[in-house]
């Protein structure tokens, strides 16, 4: 960023000045005002959403209920520095879709479920099939660096996912129908047998026919290519047991699928994922207590990449990339094949213990505990040729790759919450990570039979995290915090041990990669009075070495990728190959702007603004991506306003406006100076429910009221038919029950 100091920290010093207007914002809305008594687990300390002193956010069961997104991703879209695309998760390959924070890209936000995490072991990706909303009690999202209570991955921020207990044997049904030939049905039942043990059995069902994301004039490049439909099924069964006062826990099973068409006869992605998950908790007296939990995932992935192509006579076929493909060589002779098989299949341990201590003295809490959690997994993919013509509809088969590996973490933590003065809290944590990755091993079997690669080295890194918040309340109404931190995100599997793709757009693994590492501090006032609420947060980040591609090409290429590719020439990749590499730096700061207020008992406002700058600071000879430059996909400004009005006690709408301002999409096609920026849009959304009855409640939504036509998707600005639509209008009705 070439500004000055002083306009580069402007955005701080206009937040900070908010509070000598009594005005200063707070991050809770009306609704997570009510939630003050709940404790959010994921700070590891007891502490309630009003005693945080990062920027946090409960998303409560009213704003679920009142949300027009249908999907918890979608959802979390309209959170403060959350940054989704429009392109919901289950109409995205779960191989690349991101969870986003603040600017920051993939694997940066650990995400979990009832305090164990909830990712894709092998791509580091977001398994939000498992988490339909019907089962969701609250979302707690903690911003900033929390690698010193969490380790890996709690870089940006975490997000956990509380599912709803059992209070009685009351159970909830609900289904809905929509365009897009959209469907969902829920069924939730408890069973109280006593006060000592009762069960809760859950189960849901999602199908969607999807949208076309490419844009109606680019279809032709893309024979016969059809919407990404989606189909998610779940079945839960958990065991809450309490034998004593002291002594509580749960048992949970699940079983989950996900099947995804990918827009040709022959794409599709099928996953399968059993798993369980286990707390136990033993309070010793009204001051301490210990947790221990447990989980483990086994995924079966199976996945076929589907493609097609113009037969033009001979043997050439066209596809979408030919630079030879015109509409006037578009027919009616099109071949169905696909270009990639791939089996994989990852398996999760992990376990954590928590000692809890209050005291009745200045340092008047403390935590100590420990994690570990291993991963192992195994990949294997066939890749194809593009055909020849329609008597070989499918490909000669051109190559294979094998990677395999198993990672290992181990983590101890402390974490004390000191109180010197009534008014002032301090936070201090921190944490020691050890993790490992050996028994790998990453081939290449060319068509030949010729093979590359081989075994690879274990690897071992650690890493020692600290972390000090403090939160300090100036009267009853405004109150201020500020941290600093310290975070690390660990390569996975994805990018250790996968070679993928064939001749140049292979794509090889680095064995050698290291974590990436985040510095950061943030500074935020909340206010409060009455039924007004805002808040102001400016945050720093700097992050180094961040894990990106290059093509290598030539004898100067890296040793693996000349021994995956053949020799110093890079034969069996056709001269170059992409290859990881952690040879760049960036930043992320900007502003967090919230507000709430109860206009009338009827009509309650919400909304905010983020501001965010994103670029790089340091690049390699190797990285072509501009210096300085905000990063592609990223809008530096985010704005949302909502209104929730309930003119009776029956009846609740909602609608809200949500800004996306100009974002760059591309920045390196051409040369150095290529800006391709989209201009800002505008997309309105809308909810409305009615209680029926004391059971039965009605309810339907729309996103994207106005059908507007916009992507939030980088691509190159000389593939314009490469653009990824964000959702268009899409309608939803349903009805819920109670009994």
């Amino acid at each position: 960023m070439k500004s000055s100091m002083g306009a580069k920290h402007a955005p701080l010093f206009a937040a900070l000045a908010l509070i000598g207007a009594d005005c200063a914002m707070a991050q809770q809305t009306q609704e997570e005002r009510t939630l003050d008594a709940v404790v959010v687990s994921a700070s590891r300390s007891q502490a309630k959403v009003e005693e945080m002193p990062l920027h946090s956010t409960i998303v409560s069961q009213e704003d679920i209920r009142k949300s027009p997104a249908t999907t918890l991703d979608q959802l979390l879209r309209n959170v403060p520095g959350m940054n989704f695309t429009g392109v919901p998760a289950a109409l995205s390959d779960p191989t690349g879709h991101q969870t986003k924070m603040r600017g920051l890209g993939n694997a940066k936000v650990l995400v979990l479920l009832d305090g164990i995490p909830i990712h894709d072991p092998f791509y580091l990706t977001t398994q939000w099939f498992k988490v339909p909303l019907s089962n969701i009690e609250r979302v707690e999202i903690i911003r900033g660096g929390n690698s010193s209570l969490w380790g890996n991955m709690a870089v940006a921020g975490v997000v956990n996912i509380v599912t709803r207990r059992v209070s009685d044997n009351a159970g909830e049904a609900s289904a809905s129908i929509g365009t897009q030939g959209t469907t969902n049905i829920a069924l939730s039942k408890n069973v109280a047998l006593s006060d000592a043990l009762s069960f809760n059995l859950a189960a849901d069902f999602s199908h969607t026919d999807g949208y076309q994301t490419t844009p109606a004039e680019f279809l032709y490049r893309f024979p016969q290519k059809q919407p990404v439909t989606s189909e998610n099924k779940n079945i839960r069964l958990t065991t809450y047991f309490k034998p004593s006062a002291d002594l509580s826990g749960y048992l949970r099973l699940g079983y989950h699928v996900q099947d995804q068409d990918i827009s040709y006869q022959f794409g599709n992605n099928l996953q399968k994922s059993p798993d369980l998950a286990a707390s136990l908790i033993k309070t010793f007296d009204d001051r301490a207590s210990l947790q221990a939990n447990a989980w483990a995932q086994y995924v079966n992935f199976q996945k076929f990449n589907g493609n097609t192509c113009y037969y033009q006579g001979g043997t050439t076929c066209l596809t979408s990339t030919s630079a030879s493909l015109t509409p006037a060589k578009v027919n009616g002779n099109v071949v169905q094949f696909y270009t990639q098989q791939g089996d994989q299949g990852y398996r999760e341990q992990g376990g954590s213990l928590i000692y809890s201590k209050n005291l009745r003295a200045a340092l008047y809490s403390f935590q100590l505990g420990a994690d570990y959690r291993r991963l192992s997994a195994q990949d294997t993919e066939w890749f194809y040729n593009t055909p020849t013509g329609p008597a070989a509809p499918q490909g000669q088969f051109n190559s294979s790759t094998h990677g395999e590996g198993a990672q290992t973490f181990q983590g101890v933590f402390a974490q004390a919450k000191i109180a010197p003065l009534d008014a002032l809290d301090i936070t201090v944590s921190g944490r020691y990570d050890a993790y490992r990755i050996d028994d790998r091993t990453n081939t290449r079997t060319l068509a030949s039979g010729a093979s590359t690669g081989g075994a690879l080295p274990a690897s071992t890194k650690s890493a020692f995290n600290p972390s000090l918040a403090v939160r300090y309340e100036l009267n009853d109404r405004v109150s201020l915090r500020g941290a600093t931190y310290k975070a690390f995100r660990a390569p996975g599997f994805n990018n250790l041990t996968r070679t993928f793709g064939t001749g140049s757009n292979t794509t090889i693994a680095n064995p050698d990669l290291v974590p990436e590492d985040l510095r950061g501090w943030e500074l935020g006032s909340d206010y409060r009075q009455g039924g007004f609420s805002a808040g102001a947060t400016y945050f720093l980040y700097n992050i180094s070495n961040m894990i990106a591609t290059y093509t290598a090409s030539g004898a100067g290429a890296p040793q693996q990728v000349q021994t995956i590719c053949g020799g110093a020439t890079l034969p069996g990749c056709s001269g170059s190959a992409k290859y990881y590499t952690n040879d760049q730096d960036g930043q992320s700061h900007g502003v967090e702007l919230v507000a709430s207020w109860d206009v009338l008992d009827s009509v309650t406002l919400n909304g905010f603004y983020t501001r965010t700058e994103t670029y790089l600071t340091r690049r390699g000879a190797v990285v072509t991506d501009p210096l300085g430059v905000q990063l592609t996909g990223v809008p530096k400004n985010v704005a949302s306003l909502g209104a929730t009005w309930k003119p009776v006690e029956k009846l609740r709408t909602y609608a809200e406006l949500r800004y996306i301002g100009p974002m760059l999409l591309d920045t390196t096609s051409n040369n150095a100076t290529t800006r391709f920026e989209q201009g800002g849009n505008t997309i309105v959304n809308a909810s409305a429910s009615y209680a029926w009855s004391k059971t039965v409640e009605v309810f339907g939504n729309v996103v994207n009221l106005f059908d507007r036509e916009y992507t939030e998707t980088p691509y190159n600005v000389n593939q314009p038919y490469n653009k990824v639509l964000s959702m268009p209008r899409a309608v939803n009705v349903g009805v819920r029950m109670r009994f």
